[in-house]
């Protein structure tokens, strides 16, 4: 066989592994919401290689903002979703088909920052409070934050619809706003600008349904094989992420665009090491305390069973099976 036969065959053999490789993963969509480290477990996963070790091919998108994830979910547009929870509870309340598998937080992990000007919360009443949309994440916990601090957050502040950590930052820094929540790594950026810290969210005790992977039950029910591989993809990475510092911090940066190793390591000590559960079920007084908030604007929020809003099969089989706990004898 002459040397151009032998180089022509030896291409064909290995552009065929690469299409039956590629051929032999189920390709999906998945977004996620925000750029924020507690979202970062998606891209440890993904440069880990595990969704392929579960013949998964994810194209990950990023769409600011829960609602429009949501649409997006519900049109078909995606297969899978992570973002905080409200809003696939908002959309649960009103019909929709969405179903939340697990959680990664079960509180807030936002902090409240405001410009220089403003020394305490008192210092808000009158001012503009930039949130990223009606019905987000953040919008949720301005309004429980102002009402701790006995301010209303329809009558006694402005909430204005930004956009997303980074837009909202730059509105602060340019004049457009007064205060807005933060999570890592815009905190970071904010107190570096020299921006007042007023609250971290996650020191005040607030049930919540934090960061969360959301699916339709339309899915769940006609590929339930499928979606638990995606489960299995994710209980697998907290394990990486918790037992691979170094690797895990690497993704996180890359995501992120955070270089501050000080930063990094506060980031991977808070989220990575303290508030993800290696079971991450969603947690019901969460659900229940958005429940009770929504239900004093929208009537159907009322008397719901919290059970109606999450489909933990796969959590619980997976646990059961001994799957979690044998992550962590490796």
């Amino acid at each position: 066989m002459s040397l151009g036969r032998s180089f022509l065959t030896l291409v064909i053999v290995l552009v065929g592994a690469f299409m039956a490789d590629a051929w032999g993963k189920d390709r999906f969509r998945i977004s996620h919401s925000a750029i924020s480290v507690s979202q970062g477990l998606l891209w440890v996963v993904q440069d880990a290689g595990i969704f392929h070790k579960y013949n998964l091919e994810p194209q990950v998108l990023y769409i600011a903002g829960a609602p429009p994830n949501i649409a997006a979910l519900l049109s078909g547009d995606l297969d899978a979703t992570i973002f905080a929870g409200p809003a696939s509870v908002a959309a649960t309340v009103e019909g929709a088909d969405v179903r939340v598998l697990m959680s990664f937080l079960n509180t807030m992990d936002h902090t409240f920052f405001a410009i220089p000007a403003v020394k305490n919360p008192a210092d808000l009443r009158n001012k503009r409070i930039g949130i990223s949309r009606p019905g987000s994440a953040d919008d949720y916990g301005v309004r429980i934050l102002l009402q701790k601090w006995n301010l209303n957050p329809d009558k006694d502040v402005s909430l204005l619809t930004v956009g997303g950590q980074p837009t909202r930052f730059s509105a602060m820094q340019a004049g457009r706003i007064d205060g807005s929540l933060f999570q890592l790594p815009t905190t970071a950026h904010a107190r570096a600008a020299g921006m007042k810290d007023l609250a971290f969210l996650g020191d005040l005790g607030f049930d919540y349904l934090g960061t969360s992977v959301v699916a339709t039950q339309s899915l769940i029910q006609k590929r339930p094989e499928f979606v638990q591989r995606i489960v299995k993809s994710f209980l697998e990475g907290i394990a990486y992420l918790k037992t691979n510092k170094e690797a895990s911090l690497r993704s996180l940066a890359k995501f992120t665009k955070l270089t501050d190793r000080t930063v990094l390591d506060e980031a991977y000590n808070t989220y990575g090491l303290k508030l993800l559960p290696q079971a991450p079920y969603p947690s019901t007084k969460g659900i229940e305390a958005i429940l009770d908030d929504m239900g004093k604007r929208n009537p159907k929020a009322r008397n719901v069973d919290s059970a109606k809003f999450v489909d933990t099969r796969f959590l619980k089989d997976l646990e059961a099976s001994g799957f979690i706990a044998q992550l962590y004898r490796k």
